[in-house]
């Protein structure tokens, strides 16, 4: 299901079949690298992912999506608004291909995702977790009019950026 389109983009809802693209962006150890503990994600956990996307759109209305290219019809990404394991508040996720990186799409999805978050899910805040190294996911979060609330110091002893945004 569409859940809605920017310019360049559309985003839906993953559906089982997109398992062959999420494992092609989320194998890759330099889109993971900025995720969780930065690994890799194996094909089964790309199909976990979906299954658990598929429940919370039922449950929550909202979960993770597939990002679409419009003009070639290319999954290139995959973002969403989830309730992480750790944080029990909604938050924005995003991820894409390499070849997609430079071409100002995560800067086109992000506001269109916050937006999405208030209009259509009813949410009243959103958070962005990022760390502290990307300055480029921090850029997006900014200029979307995200607000930089807290640092979190990890066991690992890395510096997560904690970002805020209400309605």
């Amino acid at each position: 299901m569409n859940i809605f389109e920017t310019q360049r983009l559309s985003v839906r809802h993953l559906e089982p079949t997109d398992a062959d693209s999420m494992f092609a962006i989320f194998s890759l150890p330099e889109v993971t690298k900025w995720m969780d503990d930065g690994t890799t994600l194996s094909y089964e956990l790309c199909e976990k992912w979906i299954e658990i996307s598929q429940k919370n759109y039922e449950t929550k209305g909202f979960g993770a999506s597939a990002v679409i290219e419009k003009s070639t019809g290319d999954f290139i990404g995959c973002s969403g608004i989830v309730y992480g394991k750790e944080r029990k508040e909604p938050e924005i996720i995003y991820a894409f291909l390499p070849s997609a990186w430079g071409k100002g799409f995560a800067s086109e999805l992000v506001p269109a995702m916050l937006n999405y978050g208030f209009t259509k899910c009813g949410l009243t805040y959103i958070l962005a977790t990022i760390a502290e190294p990307n300055k480029a996911s921090a850029h997006v979060v900014e200029k979307s009019g995200m607000k930089l609330v807290d640092k979190e110091l990890e066991q690992d002893g890395s510096i997560t950026l904690v970002y805020r945004i209400e309605r």
